[in-house]
């Protein structure tokens, strides 16, 4: 050991025996004249001054170099000499440091014996404490996790009754709702290794990068089995393949993964959790059974969803509010807005010197959770403000009297994309009608009609409904085959033509029963206008006492 660690210093040392003497590197031509200790006005001088420094810092930055060079060299050596001999090791380096001329400070930590097999050298096992108390609701999504735990953890229990063990799930749906979290309590629950990587690790602008790590990351899982791997948005490798050269790298880590998933050596005692946006993205041959055997939706959450997850988070926030009133105000939040929405609120109150969160402070950072927030408040004129409270009632009521119920009608001024909004109560099927589509419809024009009924000229505030409202239209026609016609795909003109005019015949079937609704309760509307102009707000529980 210290025969490698003295031929090792003696080879730097050979590069740096240049750099020993404080003269002979130094360009005899540049040396200053014997006049130049007394005076600082020759020319010549300063200029031979200047080059002798920045030679100087040259072979500085030389000397850095060799150091940092040796450093690394020793410490991968170090590494190797650890996995032989730890003792005899240290006691030949403490030798050794004695008779090195330049001192290179190398900070070594031995090593603990567990640490080797749980880490390598882009992945790392992790052993979490989280359980699944920390998530609120989503009851169904862990009673499949905990199924798939007990075959994880206890094979023997079902092999008499030729269950195979699944290799991996795959949760989807809109971000911000958990998955990253229920995989993380998930491997707490049954205390078991847990390597947590993402899709983006594996795409490198090098060949063959993205298959290694692959090989690398189920060969560290190996070594810990039982282990969980967590993959966050595995679309980004498990996208379908194609025959384009420009996805030849991507298509190789693909098949690389499937081969570690299902191949002829197997991967019995790993399990893979998939988290990601967009199945509709990922190639067949992964989500197959016995490979991704379990594909489970984790949506946004309903009302006792919502109930669980506030309930976890309003612990320890100063919080005078009921618990009914907050599952109320977050209808269509996902589960990190509501804990964003309990944070901002006692941030808020905090940053007024106050000690209780008051339901206002909620409201008004839903207000900026559903409507956007900006530093400086939109100035309107009154008669805006009225404009803007007619065209929200108009949605609202459309609403009211084609029994959708809203949660509240909002004047947000303070919002850099709209300057008002509606916020209704979220579907629960997912089976929709025509007739429900219809009154969709009706909804987003329900703005603009109510403009021209009261206003007798309409906005631009309408713009966006109508995109929307064509867009549905279009749907309708098209893909619901809900028209007068039913169409086949076609390219022709008079095919196009066909589409426009049924496009055309709903929106306004839909704009004459919604001027025809608003038109009999006119005053009604205009009293409502006239007091959310007013308050800014109005609930649907007080708008009754409106009539």
């Amino acid at each position: 050991m210290r025969v490698i660690l003295f031929l090792l210093s003696a080879q730097v040392q050979s590069f740096l025996s240049p750099l020993r003497h404080s003269r002979t590197f130094l360009d005899p031509t540049l040396r200053p004249s014997r006049t130049f200790l007394r005076y600082n006005d020759n020319p010549q001088d300063k200029e031979n001054l200047r080059k002798i420094d920045d030679q100087i810092n040259r072979y500085k930055k030389v000397l850095k170099d060799l150091l940092e060079q040796k450093s690394k060299t020793i410490e991968s050596l170090t590494g190797l000499c650890l996995k032989t001999d730890p003792d005899l090791f240290f006691h030949a380096l403490e030798d050794q440091e004695e008779e090195e001329e330049f001192e290179v400070e190398i900070k070594i930590r031995k090593p603990q014996s567990d640490d080797a097999s749980e880490k390598s050298e882009n992945f790392q096992v992790t052993r979490s404490t989280s359980t699944f108390s920390e998530v609120g609701g989503y009851d169904l999504v862990k009673q499949e996790l905990m199924q798939c735990a007990d075959l994880l953890t206890d094979p023997e229990k079902y092999a008499k009754y030729k269950v195979r063990v699944p290799r991996g799930i795959l949760l989807e749906g809109p971000p911000g709702n958990g998955k990253t979290l229920l995989a993380k309590c998930f491997s707490g629950e049954i205390q078991v290794g847990f390597i947590a990587v993402s899709g983006s690790q594996f795409q490198e602008k090098y060949v063959g990068v993205g298959p290694a790590r692959i090989r690398e990351l189920f060969e560290l899982a190996k070594k810990n089995t039982p282990c969980i791997i967590f993959m966050d948005e595995i679309d980004s490798i498990g996208k379908k393949r194609s025959d384009t050269p420009q996805h030849a790298e991507q298509d190789s880590t693909l098949n690389e993964l499937l081969v570690q998933l299902d191949g002829f050596e197997g991967a019995d005692g790993i399990f893979l959790i998939g988290a990601t946006n967009r199945a509709d993205l990922l190639d067949s041959a992964l989500t197959r059974p016995g490979r991704i055997d379990k594909l489970v939706y984790v949506g946004l959450p309903d009302d006792p969803t919502r109930r669980h997850i506030l309930d976890i988070h309003q612990k320890g926030k100063p919080l005078n509010v009921s618990l009914d009133d907050l599952v109320d105000m977050s209808q269509g939040f996902s589960a990190a807005q509501l804990e964003n929405l309990l944070n901002e609120a006692t941030l808020l109150t905090l940053r007024q010197n106050r000690t209780l969160v008051m339901k206002e402070d909620l409201e008004r950072v839903s207000n900026r959770i559903l409507g956007g927030y900006q530093s400086t408040k939109v100035n309107l004129t009154e008669a805006e403000i009225y404009q803007v409270a007619v065209h929200e009632m108009g949605h609202a009521l459309t609403g009211f009297m084609k029994d959708r119920p809203f949660v509240k009608v909002c004047i947000h001024l303070w919002s850099p994309k709209t300057l008002g909004f509606t916020q209704f109560v979220s579907g629960g099927s997912p089976l929709l009608s025509r007739k429900e589509l219809f009154i969709d419809l009706m909804i987003l024009l329900g703005g603009r009609v109510a403009e021209e009924l009261v206003l007798g000229e309409c906005s631009s505030g309408a713009s966006r409904d109508l995109e929307e409202a064509n867009r549905l239209a279009e749907n309708m026609v098209l893909k619901f085959g809900m028209g007068n016609e039913l169409f086949l795909p076609h390219t022709s003109d008079k095919y196009r033509e066909e589409v426009d005019r049924e496009i055309a015949v709903l929106l306004k079937d839909a704009h004459q029963q919604t001027r025809a609704l608003l038109a009999g309760i006119a005053p009604w509307l205009k009293s409502c206008a006239t007091t959310l102009a007013q308050t800014h707000e109005i609930r649907y529980k007080d708008l009754r006492r409106l009539d």
